[in-house]
């Protein structure tokens, strides 16, 4: 595993040849090309034409998602009426989109309509009391949740006993007993086709559905792609489906966007007149925009993407990057005290699941050292930190094969509240049963996890050869993106290598070597696997997994293989 503890297990995506053969000839590509589609299940002309030209006309009629009809009509009452509306979001990027998303298309139609999103530092996730008092005191006879809400049947019931009426739109887990609320709009309710939508998406959804009804065409919705794109690649989830859609059609608007806000901030970030790519937008774009929700008052996000002013909007982007700067500086602290945490009071090889808590931890960040933990160590990871009247607020990240919302069910009466996804989840504990909590979770880990599957997987789609990784290859490769869970960038393994020259160390452990067979010689880096140097140079030949990309010197641009496993 590149840079933890663990050795990576390379091995080969089993697909079935005689589909290869069939949809390599339909569509006149190599064999390579083919075994890398079939392995993602496009394996007829007709679902490959849908994954390479993603169009509007593969959205789902939006009244297929439960609840949107009686939500669409309950706000066209509302505008009609000129009612106060709030729109009640989360603290992160889909939550912040969403939000955007929701204000700008209801004032387009006249709407008298606000926001309001937590504090993450004081108020947690979700709809707090705090919050749902606020909102009432503005006079908001209707309130609009976007990704969050679908779990705060107390908070949704004091709005509708204040005479309020409670529109929930959001996409984490539903937990047995639904809010009782006027409208419940969740892919993972009913029979969407869609499931894997963001909260964003689910927002979109709903001017989809407002557009139908009014008679409205698809530009009323279609002008927000570029953030429900920005929304749904940030918040990790499949990029297969309508998302899929929304992202490829919505980084080719935000390169372009008319957005203020979100174009001064790709200008600042050193994005403009470039291609925009689910990388720049998870590590560039994304952090920004959380930083201040992380380190605390998330409304900054909201505002630079509402803005038409270009001097507001430049301010907004700086502010929200000097706080990305400060929220990294705590993230590092948070991270390397964690990881000695954790060494010291175990051996995480022995573990099958690793918690950690310290009241000085910041809330903000443990969620992104929850994700590093898991990166170096391969296990599932619970941090708690903001210890407050007793009660801290932890953020835990799951690896491959391990739903953390059914470990979590089996951990619900130690904690006192939770909620998330497969992958990631947040939860509140008292810190008096942290210790009965590590011990639980890992048992339940235990039962659905054994160590011997606690190991990195490496799964190459395909077998290539040098000879065959040629620059029609790599734009065909590239003609897949936008890549991302449930589409990532293609694995590939190459086997009988050598080394042309003696392999090298750069950077701080970087690997960096230059491969020879079939008469070729490419370069190829493996970040963090310089641990893996002495493997290699004493080795006749091998075999690499890596994903192609271009690099770029002194004006000259080439292929590289980025090295993601090895086998000698």
């Amino acid at each position: 595993m590149a840079g933890g503890c663990l050795r990576e297990k390379v091995s080969v995506a089993s697909v079935d040849q005689n589909a290869v053969i069939e949809l390599a000839a339909a569509l006149n590509v190599s064999p390579e090309i083919a075994t890398i589609l079939v392995a993602r299940g496009l394996t007829t002309y007709d679902l490959c034409k849908r994954f390479f030209r993603p169009d509007t006309s593969h959205f789902h009629n939006p009244f297929c998602l439960c609840g949107i009809e009686r939500a669409v009509t309950r706000i066209r009452t509302a505008v009609d009426k000129k009612e106060r509306i709030t729109v009640y979001g989360d603290y992160d990027v889909d939550g912040i989109t969403a939000t955007a998303v929701v204000i700008r298309a209801l004032r387009s139609l006249g709407a008298r309509i606000d926001f309001y999103l937590p504090n993450r530092l004081t108020e947690g996730y979700g709809l707090s009391r705090e919050g749902v008092e606020e909102v009432l005191s503005r006079g908001t006879t209707l309130m609009i949740t976007v990704d969050c809400g679908i779990g705060s049947r107390e908070e949704i019931a004091l709005a509708a006993e204040r005479g309020c009426d409670v529109i929930v739109t959001d996409h984490h887990e539903p937990h047995d007993e639904l809010p009782r609320a006027y409208a419940v709009c969740n892919p993972k309710l009913g029979d969407y086709p869609d499931p894997h939508i963001a909260g964003v998406g689910v927002a979109l959804k709903l001017c989809q559905g407002i557009a139908a009804a009014a008679g409205l065409d698809e530009t009323y919705w279609r002008n927000f792609l570029d953030l429900v794109a920005l929304g749904t690649a940030a918040d990790i989830v499949p990029l297969t489906g309508e998302n899929r859609v929304v992202t490829h059609l919505g980084f080719t608007q935000m390169a372009n966007t008319r957005n203020a806000g979100l174009r001064e901030l790709i200008v600042q970030q050193d994005l403009a007149d470039r291609d925009i790519s689910t990388a720049q937008v998870v590590f560039q774009l994304a952090p920004c925009i959380n930083a201040a929700g992380r380190l605390g008052d998330p409304t900054r996000g909201v505002k630079l993407l509402l803005t038409e002013d270009p001097a507001e909007a430049q301010l907004y982007a700086r502010e929200l990057r000097e706080a990305n700067g400060k929220r990294r500086a705590l993230d590092k602290q948070v991270q390397e005290q964690a990881i000695a945490r954790v060494v010291d009071s175990c051996d995480p090889a022995r573990e099958h699941a690793l918690v950690a808590a310290d009241p000085n931890w910041h809330v903000g960040v443990i969620g992104i050292s929850a994700s590093k933990l898991v990166e170096r160590f391969y296990r599932p990871t619970f941090l708690f930190g903001g210890v407050e009247n007793g009660l801290a607020r932890g953020s835990g990240r799951s690896v491959p094969g391990l739903h953390l919302m059914e470990v979590l069910n089996e951990c619900a009466d130690l904690l006192e509240s939770y909620g998330g996804h497969a992958a990631a989840a947040g939860a509140t504990i008292r810190m008096e049963n942290v210790q009965a909590f590590r011990r639980r979770f890992g048992e339940e880990v235990s039962k659905r996890l054994p160590l011997d599957k606690m190991v990195p997987q490496v799964k190459a789609d395909a077998v290539v050869t040098m000879a065959g990784l040629t620059p029609k290859f790599y734009r065909i490769v590239k003609q897949m993106e936008p890549f991302g869970p449930g589409n990532m960038r293609p694995v590939l393994l190459c086997r009988g290598l050598r080394n042309r020259y003696p392999p090298r160390i750069v950077g701080k452990g970087h690997l960096k070597l230059a491969v020879a067979a079939d008469g070729r010689v490419m370069d190829a880096v493996g970040f963090n696997f310089g641990d893996r140097l002495s493997d290699l140079a004493d080795a006749s030949r091998y075999s690499l997994a890596f994903t192609l990309d271009e690099n770029e010197w002194k004006g000259k641009v080439s292929l590289q293989m980025k090295v993601k496993g090895i086998a000698v």
